[in-house]
């Protein structure tokens, strides 16, 4: 064991303990422990070697242990600009079996967006015999890395971030008031997290995000991965639960370029600048700087989503030749409940005409009082096999809550709509269902509205293949049962 006062730290939060820190871990072979009594460590030296106060690499077999009430307090930002200079604690391959006990690192208040993230690993994926472009050095793994109960506060950059890991176990991470993600992977695999909290991130609080290009390649400045097709190192393997995410400037939870992804037990609330649950491509050319694959395979179940301004949302941005890397995802959503979103609770949309497909919902309860953007229902445009199977949707006011347009093949098996209003409108309300230029069917279709006026009409249909006679199994997107309450609407679907 390797105590870091053994190397001449001090721990009262004054003095200067960089030359402690750093000397310590240095100390530390294969097999050994860096440990951390109780006392909060001062590290004021700025761009320090191996740009991190604490340095792991070339070991097998070592752990990092604070003691519960111990801390690394940051206090390098560069006093005139207000950036980092160090990341807290850097994990570089070649490194197997590092083990990360309870590690507290907080930096001092007023740091921007800039080099400093808490907890830092990279290793090189191995998805083929291949190197990626343009990497020159030899490959450099990193193996097995467990964090228990450990902690970022208000790192310059991300909380925790890894790239090219293989291996991860995650159990009581707790993230604050980082300037970027809270947690976020890049082409790694196989990780198992239990039990993370974020609150207050500057970016998405969860995200896996793996990039694309048309070979297996390496951003040199960035240190990120990208692959031309989904991988065994696109993300993939991850079992994720119970995850909370509180407040922050994008989304709750970000996958792109992900495979074989399983979360459960998910809430999210607060997030005012995204969705609390994003599932994304992007291909070349289009309107964002990094571009990623659609993500197959994932599966969200027991989420619960409040105060956001988008729920659950999958957006494509494929080229204009559509391919299908960029289109076709594979997204299961279980017993969602999502209440107060301000714009959509649920979004399937693509961004070029092309149609984006993959998203299946099975149980899906909503409540809204939103009257602007989406209205905090459902919006479906330019998409196809979107399945949805009991939806439940509640809202204060008559306003579109379910909106489709240009989609094909829509499957719903259940769909009730709420309206709570109890007084009269004094002008005939907006549809609460609009099915334009679409196709497929709805089993079933309950819509209850005591103050309903008689002139209002639940649903419309364009084009006019159906306006209101006739058996509404034969429209474009064909209704089995419909139930209007109260019976006193003179007609229940119209057309424009």
């Amino acid at each position: 064991m390797v105590d870091v006062r053994s190397h001449g730290a001090v721990g009262d939060g004054i003095a200067d303990d960089s030359r402690a820190v750093r000397a310590a871990a240095a100390a530390v072979r294969s097999g050994g422990t860096l440990y951390f009594p109780s006392g909060t460590y001062r590290f004021a030296q700025r761009h320090p070697p191996g740009t991190a106060a604490i340095l792991i690499a070339g070991v097998s077999d070592v752990a990092v242990v604070f003691e519960p009430d111990a801390e690394l307090f940051m206090d390098n930002l560069d006093p005139a600009l207000g950036a980092g200079t160090s990341h807290g604690l850097l994990v570089r391959g070649p490194a197997w079996r590092i083990t990360l006990r309870n590690v507290n690192i907080r930096w001092a208040p007023g740091a921007r967006r800039s080099l400093g993230d808490g907890i830092r690993v990279v290793g090189c994926p191995a998805p083929s015999s291949a190197a990626p472009h343009p990497w020159s050095r030899p490959r450099a793994p990193v193996a097995g890395v467990t964090l228990t109960g450990c902690a970022v506060r208000s790192s310059p950059q991300a909380g925790v971030i890894m790239m090219g890991v293989s291996g991860i176990a995650i159990t009581g991470l707790r993230v604050s008031d980082s300037r970027a993600d809270g947690l976020h992977f890049n082409a790694c695999r196989r990780a198992v997290i239990n039990g993370y909290a974020a609150r207050d991130t500057g970016d998405d609080g969860l995200a896996l995000v793996t990039y694309f290009a048309d070979r297996f390649a390496i951003d040199a400045a960035a240190h990120t991965f990208s692959f031309p097709n989904l991988t065994d190192w696109s993300n993939a393997d991850f079992a994720i639960a119970n995850v909370s995410v509180t407040g922050g400037t994008a989304n709750g939870v970000r996958i792109a370029g992900a495979q074989r992804v399983a979360i459960g037990a998910l809430a999210v609330t607060g997030v005012r600048g995204g969705s609390a649950v994003m599932v994304d491509s992007a291909a070349p050319g289009t309107d964002v700087g990094w571009n990623y694959v659609a993500s197959r395979a994932v599966r969200v179940a027991d989420v619960t989503v409040t105060d956001c301004d988008t729920g659950i949302h999958l957006l494509a941005r494929p080229s204009d030749t559509g391919d299908p890397r960029f289109t076709d995802f594979d997204v299961h959503v279980d017993d969602a409940e999502l209440d107060g979103c301000s714009n959509w609770a649920v979004r399937a949309e693509t961004l070029s005409g092309r149609e984006v497909s993959g998203l299946a919902i099975d149980d899906c309860s909503i409540s809204s009082t939103s009257t602007t953007g989406g209205s905090g229902g459902v919006g479906i445009d330019d998409a196809r096999g979107i399945t949805l199977g009991r939806l439940k949707i509640r809202h204060t006011t008559p306003v579109t809550v379910f909106s489709v347009g240009n989609a094909d093949s829509l499957a719903v098996d259940q769909m009730t709509v709420v309206i709570d209003q109890t007084e009269a409108p004094a002008a005939t309300p907006a549809p609460c269902i609009v099915l334009d230029s679409s196709a497929g069917f709805i089993d079933e279709l309950r819509v209850r509205w005591p103050a309903a006026p008689a002139p209002w009409v639940p649903v419309r249909m364009s084009p006019a293949d159906h306006c209101g006679s006739g058996d509404l199994r034969d429209a474009a997107v064909g209704i089995g049962t419909l139930e209007i309450t109260p019976p006193v609407v003179e007609s229940t679907v119209g057309c424009s």
